[in-house]
């Protein structure tokens, strides 16, 4: 019996149209981002959402009590980092004389020592300047997408009716198993369990490290708390992102002795949640490698800029789950026919 046989797309035009798709995403990286942001946000929010609809409360009724909730959350998170953030850019050439005046003690000091410091002025990206430009450029580049709250809200409050109704249609089985609205709440389901469990775990680390920053007197200690609960969807690296500027702003405020308490109670917290909390919770499917974690932090962050940094991991963990999907529509397209069996009850004598 003869079976069709697979198609195959020739190597170089996949890895065109992957280009062409990757450039596209780059152009639209500021309208890209609100969406993102606005559907992670729906998505993590949804189970407060799904939980109304299942016990019998009114689609509307549903929808208003979890949209209040955000509308709060918003304003008062917008609110405390509006004022944090102002405050910081007033204070960011005040401290930018002290990195100035830290590195060139430092160069000084290599000098006394007899270490060569002619190569190390001319690594033009170790220079005060560029690390302060770099260190703002990245976090207002955060807060700018954060900052579209109205965009955003808009959006989620979308996303939030969709998955409303797509929730009321599963449950009078509406749908296919291999209906993209299936499909879509595979991922959604995969992504609300990493989501969930790494925005409650990243919630109570930067709960405890706002109470560790206040206490040490470390300015910004709100910003700090806010990129540590964000940089905890980054396993790994993430936990190094939120800890270089609270150690950085307390070896420029008080000295190496904060610096160093910043860092010890940095790693203690990270030690008791990512080590005893979250690994109760978070099973083994959703462990990636560290070399994969930072391959999707550098490609998301290229395509899309900070927000692709904090998004890398769930957005690696959907294309994965996308691509595992169109793999079983192709195998069962062109998947030979299955042979006829005969009837039990056919007799081929009855014929005669």
């Amino acid at each position: 019996m003869r079976t069709e046989s697979k198609r195959r797309i020739h190597p170089l035009l996949a890895a065109a149209s992957i280009v062409v798709i990757v450039a596209g995403l780059r152009e639209i990286a500021a309208v890209l981002n609100i969406f993102l942001i606005a559907l992670l946000l729906a998505v993590s929010i949804s189970p407060i959402l799904i939980w109304q609809i299942k016990r019998g409360w009114p689609k509307a009724v549903s929808l208003t009590a979890t949209i209040l909730i955000v509308l709060i959350v918003a304003a008062g998170l917008s609110t405390v980092l509006g004022v944090a953030g102002n405050n910081m850019a007033e204070k960011a050439p005040e401290y930018q004389e002290r990195i100035t005046a830290l590195y060139k003690s430092s160069l000084e000091q290599l000098s006394e020592r007899g270490i060569k410091i002619d190569d190390i002025k001319q690594l033009d990206m170790f220079s005060p300047d560029k690390l302060v430009n770099f260190g703002t450029g990245f976090i207002e580049n955060l807060f700018s997408t954060f900052g579209n709250v109205f965009f955003v809200l808009i959006l989620m409050i979308f996303i939030l009716i969709e998955i409303a109704n797509l929730t009321i249609k599963a449950d009078r089985g509406d749908f296919d198993e291999d209906s993209w609205q299936k499909r879509f709440s595979y991922i959604s389901n995969d992504l609300k369990k990493y989501v969930s469990i790494n925005a409650v775990t990243g919630l109570l680390a930067a709960v405890c490290d706002l109470i560790l920053l206040i206490a040490l007197g470390i300015d910004f200690a709100v910003i700090w708390a806010f990129l540590s609960f964000f940089f905890s969807f980054i396993p790994n690296i993430g936990f190094f992102l939120s800890l270089l500027p609270p150690a950085l702003i307390a070896l420029l405020e008080f000295g190496v002795l904060h610096c160093i308490l910043v860092i010890v109670g940095y790693v203690v917290i990270n030690l008791i949640i990512d080590n005893i909390i979250k690994p109760k919770y978070l099973g083994k499917e959703f462990n990636m490698s560290v070399l994969l974690v930072f391959l999707s932090l550098l490609f998301w962050g290229w395509v899309l800029g900070a927000v692709g940094a904090i998004l890398g991991v769930p957005m690696t963990m959907a294309v994965k789950k996308i691509v595992n999907f169109m793999n079983k529509d192709i195998e069962a397209q062109y998947a030979p026919p299955m042979p006829d069996t005969p009837d039990p009850e056919f007799d081929p004598e009855d014929e005669g």
